[in-house]
């Protein structure tokens, strides 16, 4: 690895509690922890390769670096945080806005999502921002229904992600929560070792720090202690998102986890739906990658601050 000197300029946020000097640490924290793993950080690529978010400014632990190796058909990250903000990923249904203009204005249980996710981006710049994206907000509402409403366009797939634990737990203990629907999903099913880890997650969560301002972050999902090596597919079998949080808040840890991310939309749904109308298709370039800036729910909706400090190398 080349050295850690930031090479870039902190964009830091209003309200933020931290300084350009502690977010210069965390980094270097992190590219220290993610740099003991071959899947990343190439010899020639240094601390500038990251990318640095801040979720929750008002609240330090917040803080996230992420090394994107690929962004594409599937995604790869690294992933370092503290603590990790409670969010799910969404499918996204688009509207002609001649139809549904949006704001109020969506099909019957649906919410427009420019008003759910802040800093809301089509997954690239052939998706107007001009048409009425949407997300589900009735459980009933199915995705066939919705392909059949007038207006519809096309929509973007919500990827699933497998998170592996690198870091060794008698170092860094992380404690994931998780949908407890993701436990019903064959992925997980088919790993037996997760018995055992959310054993451990009911044996010592107790031990993780919520951090201050962040009451209920976690209500209602289970935790999860994995060991090194071990993984945890986010996904549900209905394809909805799969609400999931974690913390490396304990007094034990010597330093940070690094947590690998793969992730890839599910193709069953993508052959599923409809093929879009070739008056669309024709300039429709489809989404890649995470599309995280499309498909992202969080817990705090629009209070989440999700354009980052720092760009990394790939854009992600």
């Amino acid at each position: 690895m080349t050295d850690n000197t930031l090479g870039r300029t902190l964009q830091i946020p209003a309200g933020s509690a931290l300084t350009a000097e502690a977010y210069k640490r965390f980094m270097e924290d992190a590219f220290r922890v993610l740099g003991r793993h071959s899947q990343y950080l190439a010899p020639s690529e240094g601390i500038d390769a990251l990318e640095l978010a801040h979720l929750a400014p008002s609240v330090p632990e917040t803080v996230l670096a992420i090394y994107l190796g690929i962004n594409d058909a599937a995604c790869n990250k690294g992933l370092v945080s503290p603590f990790l903000l409670r969010h799910g990923h969404n499918n996204v249904f688009v509207f002609d806005p001649e139809v549904y203009a949006g704001g109020e204005d969506v099909p019957a249980g649906t919410r427009d999502a420019k008003r759910l996710l802040a800093g809301f981006e089509p997954p690239n710049t052939s998706w107007s921002r001009a048409w009425t994206y949407v997300m589900v907000a009735d459980p009933s509402r199915t995705f066939a229904s919705l392909w059949a409403e007038k207006g519809y366009i096309d929509m973007v797939p919500a990827k699933f992600e497998d998170f592996t634990m690198l870091s060794d737990p008698t170092i860094s203990r992380l404690c994931t929560f998780i949908d407890p629907a993701a436990f019903d999903h064959p992925v997980n099913r088919s790993r037996p070792y997760l018995a055992a880890a959310r054993a451990r997650g009911d044996r010592h969560v107790g031990e993780f720090t919520i951090p201050a301002g962040l009451a209920g972050e976690v209500d209602g999902l289970v935790p999860v202690m994995l060991n090194r090596g071990e993984k945890l597919y986010v996904a549900r079998t209905d394809f909805g998102p799969c609400e999931h949080a974690w913390s490396n808040l304990h007094t034990d840890n010597r330093e940070m986890a690094a947590v690998n991310e793969n992730s890839a939309v599910p193709l069953d749904l993508v052959i599923a739906k409809p093929p879009v109308k070739p008056c669309y298709a024709k300039n429709l370039v489809p989404p890649k990658g995470s599309a995280d800036m499309t498909t992202d729910w969080f817990l705090r909706g629009l209070k989440v601050h999700r354009q980052p400090l720092l760009c990394g190398a790939i854009r992600g």
